[in-house]
């Protein structure tokens, strides 16, 4: 398994994924930040939408290891 790091709003975290974990999943839970929902599941709603090095990304579309490295912000932060 992939080790990934990120800094998610404001604070370094890492974590052990598989390759096929979403980015909201390992937000929701690895992390348990579960202000990120996941309404529709095909990147139609946008209840997942995190903030990913400043861009405003899907996060049920994204891979956890894609953000390796990113500083993501949620709606906690």
């Amino acid at each position: 398994m992939p080790n990934i790091s990120l800094t998610v709003n404001g604070l370094s975290v890492s974590g052990d994924v598989e390759g096929r974990t979403l980015l909201s999943g390992f937000l929701r839970d690895h992390l348990s930040l579960t202000g990120t929902h996941v309404g529709c599941d095909t990147a139609q709603c946008g209840a997942c939408v995190v903030h990913v090095n400043g861009e405003a990304v899907k996060s049920c579309n994204m891979l956890a290891v894609e953000a390796d490295g990113a500083e993501v912000g949620t709606i906690e932060g």
